[in-house]
């Protein structure tokens, strides 16, 4: 892990905001070639604006795998 601070888009209101690592787990997947053990990392997304209201995506935890983050290819839903 790089650092605990990064930068995501938001969905709602397409503005990159800060968010932060919160923890860090240890998930079974099923994949090509069977079970699989991926490190997916809690994401905390911090209270943001769209216009004068807060956005949908504001206060949200996410859980999305670790590579993902080393590749800055962070989307969620």
């Amino acid at each position: 892990m790089k650092e605990n601070k990064m930068k995501i888009m938001c969905k709602w209101c397409k503005v990159s905001i800060f968010c932060h690592i919160v923890s860090e787990e240890v998930s079974d997947h099923h994949g090509a070639y069977g079970i699989d053990s991926i490190k997916m990392l809690k994401i905390k997304i911090h209270k943001h604006y769209k216009g004068k209201n807060y956005c949908k995506g504001s206060d949200r935890t996410i859980t999305t795998p670790l590579d993902k983050v080393n590749d800055d290819k962070v989307h969620y839903n």
